[in-house]
C-alpha cells in the first residue's frame, strides 16, 4: 500500500466526525471553540476532539472506499487490508497493552479489558483552524492604562456657532408647520372629495367633470396573511445540513429498501445523494442543529445502531 490505513484514518478526519473501522470501532469528532489559558496567557484555536467509541463497528463504507480509490484496488481487497489492520490491533494491545494510530492518538487497554484512547495534542482536525498556532497574549494593567475623561469647555465663540446652527435647522421646521396649518382646510377639504369615491374593479374609468381619470385599483393583502406568507417562504429557505447516517449502499435498490423499513420504525429516512464513489446514502434523519443532530445519534447508540453525521 502507499499509505498506511492510519494515515487514511487521519485524512478522513479533517472532512467527516465520524470514521469507522469495520469490527473495531469509531472515531467520533466533535468541534470545540477556542480556549483562553489564564495561567500561561495562551491563546489555543478552535479544535476538533476525537473519541473512540467501541461500539461502532459497522461498516458504513467510508473507509473501505477511501482506501479502494486511493490505492486503486478493489472493496474487497480494502476489506482485507483492514481486516488484517483490526487484528495487528488485537494483538499488540492483548500483547502490550498499547497501539498507536499515527497522527489520530493511542490506544491502550483498561483492566476491565475496554479500550481507552488518548488523542494526539498536536494534530488539529478542524478545518477552520488550518496552519493556525497556540499565541501569547500581553496582559494588561488596567489601572495604569485607565483613561480620564476630559470634558471640553465650549468657548463663547463655538457657542455661538452652535446656536445659529440651531436656528437655521428649526426655520425649515417652524415654515413646514405653518404650511400645514394654513392648507389645513384645502387638504381636509381634499379628503373629503376622495372618501366620496365610488371604487371601480380593475382599470375602470372614473368620470369627472372635468376630465376622464383611470385608475388602477391594486389589490391589498392584510397584515396576517402576509405574515403568513412570508412565515411560509422563511421555512422554504430552511435547509437542513446535519444528517445522521445509516448506511450507503452501491445499488439504489437496497438504498430504497432501507429507507422503507427505517421509515416502519418511525425515523425521518431519505436518500441524500451519493459519495465521492458513487454509493448511495441512506439517512436516519436530518437536522439543522449540530446539537439536536449529536443528541439523536446518542439516542441511537443506546439502541446499539450504528451512524454517524455527515455534514452539507
Amino acid at each position: 500500500m502507499n499509505k498506511t490505513i492510519s494515515k487514511y484514518i487521519s485524512e478522513l478526519l479533517y472532512l467527516h466526525n465520524c470514521v469507522i473501522i469495520p469490527e473495531f470501532g469509531g472515531f467520533i469528532g466533535n468541534n470545540k471553540s477556542a480556549v483562553l489559558n489564564e495561567i500561561t496567557g495562551r491563546i489555543f484555536p478552535p479544535s476538533k476532539e476525537i473519541l473512540f467509541n467501541p461500539n461502532l463497528k459497522s461498516n458504513d463504507g467510508l473507509l473501505i472506499n477511501k482506501i479502494s480509490v486511493s490505492e486503486g484496488i478493489s472493496n474487497i481487497k480494502a476489506t482485507e487490508n483492514i481486516n488484517n489492520y483490526v487484528s495487528k490491533i488485537i494483538q499488540k494491545l492483548e500483547k502490550i497493552g498499547v497501539f498507536r494510530i499515527e497522527d489520530v492518538g493511542l490506544l491502550s487497554l483498561g483492566k476491565d479489558g475496554n479500550i481507552l484512547f488518548l488523542q494526539d495534542s498536536h494534530t488539529n482536525y478542524n478545518l477552520d483552524s488550518f496552519e493556525m498556532s497556540p499565541q501569547k497574549t500581553k496582559k494588561t494593567n488596567h489601572l495604569e492604562n485607565k483613561i480620564e475623561a476630559i470634558t471640553e469647555p465650549i468657548s463663547f465663540k463655538k457657542g455661538r456657532k452652535k446656536i445659529w446652527r440651531e436656528i437655521a435647522i428649526l426655520v425649515p421646521i417652524v415654515g413646514l408647520s405653518l404650511i400645514s396649518i394654513t392648507q389645513e382646510d384645502k387638504i381636509e377639504n381634499m379628503y373629503t372629495q376622495i372618501s366620496g369615491l365610488k371604487l371601480f374593479t380593475n382599470s375602470e374609468t372614473i368620470n369627472n367633470p372635468q376630465n376622464e381619470i383611470k385608475k388602477d385599483i391594486e389589490i391589498i393583502i392584510s397584515p396576517e396573511e402576509n405574515k403568513n406568507n412570508q412565515t411560509d417562504d422563511f421555512h422554504e429557505f430552511i435547509e437542513k445540513k446535519y444528517f445522521l447516517i445509516a448506511g450507503s449502499f452501491s445499488e439504489e435498490k437496497n438504498a430504497n429498501n432501507l429507507v422503507d423499513q427505517l421509515r416502519s420504525e418511525n425515523y425521518n429516512s431519505e436518500i441524500i445523494g451519493k459519495s465521492e464513489n458513487g454509493l448511495t446514502r441512506v439517512s436516519y434523519d436530518s437536522f439543522v442543529n449540530k446539537n439536536e443532530a449529536l443528541i439523536a445519534l446518542e439516542k441511537l447508540k443506546l439502541k446499539n445502531k450504528s451512524s454517524w453525521i455527515l455534514t452539507k
